[in-house]
């Protein structure tokens, strides 16, 4: 057998060499391709389609002004949506419901003819009055066709029955409607379509209206509220949040009342288990600290997003309150001179800046040098920058921790304070308080008899009648609370009645049991609810309209001479 000379074998190793490298770099090659084709964008087929400019309502048309051409990949689009081709068709269509800027239309989202004539916009049930607005009083052009307004009227007190304000001017405004839907502004349809000649370009809006009438979507009955509304006095326009369905309650207002300072605002708020407000309540929504809806109320609880009950609903409290303050409650540290010098967190004591400056073990906190910080105190309530909040003067009852109790009608702390009782008070002709009634007498603010009452009525000692007895909710400053009242509610928060006395009536005013050691206990002794807790609120429900009560009125011929022989028939209201 003949050997191979290492030349040769020189010659092949560097030819599987080379060969090697070469299939090598091939594979490498090969595996690079098919990476690239993996991670490759698929060429994607775009189409043309009608997406909105901005978001749309429903029973809105459609419009060159409020739509656009946008294109999408095919696979990402409905099988119905409206392509750019289609737009004639689609020109000038209601929208049957509410459409999202920069989604596609579809054709299932709008009607399947076009909008010819302006009264096909109008809601089925409802009718268009065009109301007279001063364009000063409204906005000065900023209204939009979708917008939510109330109705406020200045009218001649005269003119609508009430009594001619002696001394004064003789103007009144009351709340005409509220919450009015606008379709269209001056010659602005709901379509976005203008029919105005005059611009004005240095307006706030750029192209200024100009209008003097809005259209508005009313029910028959408010058409003819408005109409004799309008003839009667002047009407201005208040924009409002379309979110908010809150009413007022603005009553008549005369020039009379300028001279008296505005009435308390009160608060309704939602509370958690640990007392925190969680929201405040406007109309049946629920608004959190930053502006947004949180929730709804439904069936007088309150429901969040996620369709829980979030907490309690306490109504009526004062725009002060402390309990709005309420940011947390803590474990604080005072030093000798009573300031609060840190917070105990997770068994760490820090300071303002969040620094730590000792330990909290056994009930005391340790400074870092081993000495004792100052006096522990433990669920103080905190605002949102650290400092203590003196809750002692919250209108509701507990919110400083301590559980109230009824004892013989009166609402007492675990002190012993009186935070609210029922009483009866007198009031005279102009509502003014005069005094309580204690075992038949009429006392004072002083403490002093001012005269006696027998059957509903107080005489004075000169025998003319001081006014009516009513029976009202005392704080504990012993001044009356408007429009407050002492509520049951049970354990979940849900509300059993009010209190007169130790008796609890129902929605119905009908008595359905005493308070008895924390309970609801009936007639036959039968415990309806324990665990209950009582508390001031407010009377009325929140969101509901209050009713203006009719004027009114007598007439009557003076005596005396008339002109011409005739002697007019006056007309005054009955307070």
């Amino acid at each position: 057998m003949s050997s191979v000379s290492g030349k040769k074998l020189l010659i092949i190793a560097i030819g599987c060499g080379v060969l090697a490298a070469t299939l090598g770099w091939l594979y490498l090659k090969a595996k690079e391709s098919q990476y690239r084709d993996a991670y490759k964008p698929v060429d994607q087929v775009k189409v043309s389609v009608i997406v909105p400019k901005v978001d749309i309502p429903k029973s809105q048309s459609l419009t060159r002004e409020n739509v656009a051409a946008m294109d999408m990949p095919r696979e990402y689009l409905p099988s119905n949506a409206v392509l750019t081709d289609d737009w004639p068709k689609l020109e000038n269509r209601m929208t049957l419901q509410a459409l999202q800027n920069g989604r596609p239309i579809t054709w299932d989202a709008v009607e399947r003819d076009g909008v010819s004539r302006f009264s096909e916009t109008v809601e089925l049930g409802k009718r268009v009055k065009t109301v007279k607005v001063s364009k000063i009083n409204s906005f000065d052009g900023m209204l939009r066709p979708g917008d939510r307004i109330d109705l406020l009227g200045t009218f001649s007190a005269t003119d609508i029955g009430m009594q001619e304000q002696l001394n004064y001017s003789d103007e009144v405004v009351i709340t005409v409607l509220e919450n009015i839907e606008v379709l269209a502004a001056g010659r602005e349809d709901s379509g976005g379509r203008k029919y105005e000649n005059y611009f004005d370009r240095s307006t706030p809006d750029g192209f200024n209206m100009n209008f003097s009438t809005l259209s508005l979507t009313l029910t028959p009955q408010q058409v003819a509220r408005v109409e004799l509304a309008e003839k009667a006095g002047e009407l201005v326009a208040v924009l409002r949040n379309p979110k908010d369905t809150s009413a007022d309650k603005l009553g008549q207002v005369m020039v009379s009342s300028l001279l008296d300072p505005l009435p308390a605002e009160t608060v309704d708020v939602v509370l958690d288990a640990d007392g925190k407000v969680l929201g405040r309540i406007v109309g049946d929504k629920v608004v959190g600290a930053n502006g947004r809806i949180i929730g709804r109320i439904i069936d007088g609880q309150a429901i969040g997003l996620d369709g829980k009950v979030m907490g309690r609903i306490v109504r009526g409290l004062a725009e002060d309150d402390p309990l709005l303050r309420l940011h947390e409650r803590a474990t604080v540290v005072r030093d000798a001179d009573g300031n609060v010098i840190g917070k105990v967190v997770d068994g760490k004591v820090v300071d303002q800046l969040g620094n730590v400056i000792g330990t909290y073990t056994d009930g005391k906190a340790i400074g870092l040098d081993g000495k004792e910080l100052g006096e522990v105190q433990t669920d103080v309530a905190l605002d949102s920058s650290g400092r203590i909040i003196d809750m002692s003067r919250s209108q509701l009852p507990g919110a400083d921790g301590s559980s109230a109790q009824l004892v013989d009608g009166k609402l007492l702390d675990a002190q012993g304070n009186v935070l609210a009782q029922t009483a009866e008070v007198v009031r005279d002709a102009d509502g003014t308080v005069l005094g309580t009634v204690v075992n038949g007498q009429l006392i004072d603010a002083d403490g002093k008899i001012i005269g006696t009452v027998k059957n509903g009525v107080a005489v004075g000692a000169d025998g003319k009648v001081l006014g009516k007895v009513e029976q009202t909710l005392l704080g504990s400053d012993g001044k009356p609370m408007s429009d407050a009242e002492l509520v049951v509610r049970d354990a979940d928060g849900n509300v059993l009645g009010t209190v007169r006395g130790d008796t609890v009536y129902n929605a119905d005013g009908k008595a359905i049991g005493r308070v008895v050691d924390g309970k609801v206990v009936d007639s036959t002794g039968k415990v309806l609810a324990k665990d209950v807790r009582i508390g001031v609120e407010s009377a009325p429900v929140a969101g509901t309209p209050q009713r203006r009560e009719a004027n009114r009125t007598i007439q009557f011929i003076p005596g005396g001479t008339g002109k011409s022989g005739v002697l007019p028939v006056q007309t005054l209201r009955l307070e």
